[in-house]
């Protein structure tokens, strides 16, 4: 595989507010790296205020670079506030949660994680 350049104007933000996985508000979702890459999937995630993703685990890590604005992820100990610059690595297998929550702000992250990793929905 090639160098690929993938531009700004590459691709579509997508509303992803109705996915069982989110609630509380608004979120819209962008691939960053389509099928670029066979080893990383990378996406920028737009959380409206108030709005998350509910309980969940993956297959394979995940890490959270904070784009901009106040957020917080949890899990099972407790819960943290985020922002712009911050970076959270969530352990596969680890439940958790992550978005705009209670802070009253939106907040934007990017979300790393390999290729091919499964997200299970938890009933909190």
């Amino acid at each position: 595989m090639a160098l690929h350049i993938l531009k700004s104007d590459d691709g579509e933000t997508i509303e992803r507010t109705e996915l069982s996985i989110f609630e509380g508000g608004q979120v819209w979702g962008r691939s960053l790296t389509g099928s670029a890459s066979e080893q990383v999937n990378a996406s920028v995630v737009h959380f409206g205020p108030g709005a998350r993703a509910g309980w969940h685990r993956h297959t394979s890590d995940q890490i959270l670079y904070v784009l901009n604005g106040i957020g917080k992820v949890g899990d099972r100990e407790g819960e943290h506030v985020i922002s712009a610059g911050d970076c959270a690595v969530v352990p596969a297998g680890e439940d958790h949660w992550h978005g705009a929550h209670d802070t009253d702000s939106p907040m934007s992250h990017m979300t790393i994680m390999q290729a091919g990793s499964e997200t299970t929905v938890l009933d909190s």
